[in-house]
């Protein structure tokens, strides 16, 4: 501790005392013992304060005893690379300088593991978080760290942050070997597909550090063992992805199904062990959600992958551009292809979901008569009056800077929408308050002109009469998905959560009422299900493997949100049967091989803060050793006091 420290425990000590003397003295009863026990309760005030100080104790047994050495247990240790795998190596250099003494495993978690015991871990975090192990390692008094990892760290910054003020000398030993073979990063294909139609799926693929094996990689995609089509990239550099499209058509199960799509990279040394799925609803069209603007701009845009993300159905867009002239929206070779007026009031006619942008005074009584027939609508209004299809009447539009409120008001997608960072998001541009709120109505989330004027909603949304309906009273929310990072978060987390309540009843979107979020899962990540309109219901949830033997059998208590999550599977192919009530649903799902560890860029750890800075800087608090609070000694000498003056309390007559 520092001199003014020791000042302030001596001060606080010495007030400890004449606080404790005084009350024994003018607030108890006379009696014997009154000075030992106010010096009882002193000295335990004084230990306390002590703890809070944070002192350091010596460590004892010379420069070896302050040496830690932390080992990685991600799943990217597992990957063999010049005829051994870096888990290997890394255990055999812990071991060697490990010295006998436990070595700091890390990974998601931070755990200690006896050096003869390592060879029977096998590595499997799906994160790499060295921060904790680094923090655990001055806990415990550690001057010098020995870090035994392939580099693929994702903390790094945070590292770079903290190593100056933990005060630890860093040592790294690289045990990645050679470089690894890129790998199929990204998968994304349609939530559906109609029978005999061809869809794209998109891949990715990332090199990791090292030299390229080939000039170009090819992607083969699956589907039941048959080959569905293959494409050629050029090998990326390392750290960056190279993406392509294959063009294929799903076969089609009698009656519709899902199907699964199996890709893999292959190269001139063979297919990649570690292959990617995604799953397809293939069948006849269903219902979807239908976008029709008759003003159109950027919204449908950024509107129509957003729901059709939600939902997992077909998004389809018409956009008006002039008086009965239409065009589809939308990506695609069809966006830009010319409609006829019949054909937008057919997919109007057939929607579960209608979206109404720009309805105005100019509105054709046509749209106006199917916004009011819709059981599930979407309103932007683009002029004051009565909005369509809703009890609710807007104002004139108001433009100014219209800021989100941190603040989530109380309605039924509170719970999707709580804990959402607004820090940074772009203000709308204009908004149109409602004349009054219907009865029953809310809002989703609020926004305040400027930064301190008074909050108005930013939508509302009811129901009544077997029918729900939002009205989107701001305008622009496409800049939120068109910035990016964690305004587009907001975009995506705003809409699928009104998306979900417009279509909670299962009579609205095709699918099952209880299913997995995503059929098809990173390994080491958790299970995700869904059962929207079920909250506090449970569900047991049965996971037989592709022999039929049952790896998981639980029951699930949903959150208030319809979700609840299971425990990471091993890779592999699954059935899965869920059971709500007397209802049985059942279906596959797929715990991919492939994680993000595979392709986590390497970090040169050494730089991140130089060995004498961290030590100037930190030598005043890991210099002498480990922290008073990490001994047991001083917490059962405090126990101790706490205990002998109580005692002795009653022993003679006070309470």
């Amino acid at each position: 501790m520092s001199a003014t420290d020791w000042i302030l425990l001596v001060l606080a000590a010495a007030s400890f005392a004449a606080g404790a003397l005084y009350l024994y003295r003018n607030r108890e009863a006379p009696g014997r013992g009154r000075p030992l026990l106010a010096a009882l309760r002193a000295l335990a005030l004084t230990l306390v304060a002590l703890l809070l100080l944070d002192p350091h104790r010596s460590a004892g047994g010379g420069a070896d005893a302050r040496q830690a050495v932390l080992l990685d247990g991600s799943l990217s240790m597992s990957a063999a690379t010049d005829g051994a795998t870096a888990w290997e190596r890394g255990v055999a250099a812990a071991r060697d300088r490990a010295d006998g003494a436990p070595v700091l495993v890390f990974g998601a978690a931070v755990r200690p593991v006896p050096a003869d015991s390592l060879e029977a871990l096998t590595p499997a975090a799906p994160v790499t978080r060295l921060l904790p192990a680094l923090k655990a390692a001055a806990e415990l008094g550690a001057r010098r760290v020995l870090v035994v990892t392939d580099r693929g760290v994702e903390d790094a910054a945070e590292v770079a942050r903290w190593l100056p003020r933990l005060g630890l000398e860093l040592e790294v030993r690289d045990v990645a070997g050679g470089g690894r073979p890129p790998m199929l990063a990204e998968l994304d294909a349609p939530a559906w597909a109609e029978a005999g139609e061809p869809v794209d799926v998109r891949f990715g693929v990332r090199a990791p550090a090292g030299e390229p094996r080939a000039d170009s990689l090819t992607v083969v995609l699956r589907a039941g063992g048959r080959e569905l089509g293959r494409a050629a990239v050029a090998t990326p550099v390392p750290g960056r992805v190279a993406t392509g499209t294959l063009r294929v058509t799903p076969p089609a199960p009698g009656g519709g199904g899902l199907v699964r799509l199996d890709a893999a990279l292959q190269d001139a040394t063979g297919p990649s062990p570690w292959s990617r799925s995604a799953y397809v609803r293939v069948g006849p069209r269903p219902a979807g959600v239908v976008i029709v603007s008759l003003l159109p701009d950027q919204e449908p845009r950024f509107l129509q992958p957003a729901l059709a993300g939600a939902l997992g159905v077909p998004v389809a867009a018409y956009l008006r551009v002039a008086e009965g002239r239409w065009v589809r929206g939308g990506a695609g070779g069809d966006a830009g292809a010319p409609v006829s007026e019949a054909a937008v009031r057919a997919a109007l006619a057939e929607a579960r979901v209608a979206v109404f942008h720009g309805t105005g005074s100019d509105a054709p009584s046509w749209v106006s008569a199917a916004a009011a027939a819709a059981r599930r609508a979407v309103v932007f209004p683009a002029a004051e009056g009565a909005v369509p299809g809703t009890p609710v009447v807007v104002g004139a539009r108001v433009e100014a800077d219209w800021y989100l409120d941190p603040d989530v008001p109380a309605s039924p997608v509170a719970p999707h929408l709580a804990g959402l960072e607004t820090a940074g998001v772009p203000p709308l541009t204009a908004l149109r308050s409602p004349a009054a709120v219907p009865e029953g109505a809310w809002a989703p989330l609020r926004v305040r002109r400027g930064t301190r004027g008074p909050s108005a909603p930013l939508a509302l949304a009811g129901e009544g009469a077997g029918r729900r309906w939002v009205v989107a009273l701001g305008e622009d929310y496409w800049r939120w998905a068109f910035r990016g990072g964690q305004a587009r978060t907001v975009h995506l987390r705003l809409w699928a959560a009104l998306a979900g309540w417009l279509a909670r009843d299962p009579a609205v979107v095709d699918g099952d009422v209880v299913e997995p979020v995503r059929r098809a899962v990173p390994r080491g990540e958790e299970m995700a299900w869904r059962a929207p309109g079920f909250a506090g219901d449970t569900v047991r949830v049965q996971v037989a493997d592709s022999a039929g033997g049952t790896v998981m059998d639980t029951t699930l208590v949903l959150a208030r949100d319809g979700t609840a999550v299971t425990p990471p599977l091993m890779p592999g192919h699954y059935a899965y049967r869920a059971a709500l009530g007397d209802q049985q649903y059942t279906g596959p799902l797929t715990v991919e091989p492939f994680a993000a560890e595979w392709v986590r860029p390497a970090v040169p750890l050494e730089g991140l803060a130089p060995a004498g800075a961290a030590l100037a800087n930190g030598a005043a608090r890991t210099g002498r050793g480990a922290p008073l609070r990490s001994s047991p000694w001083p917490w059962l000498a405090l126990l101790l006091l706490l205990a002998t003056e109580w005692t002795l309390r009653r022993r003679w007559g006070l309470r």
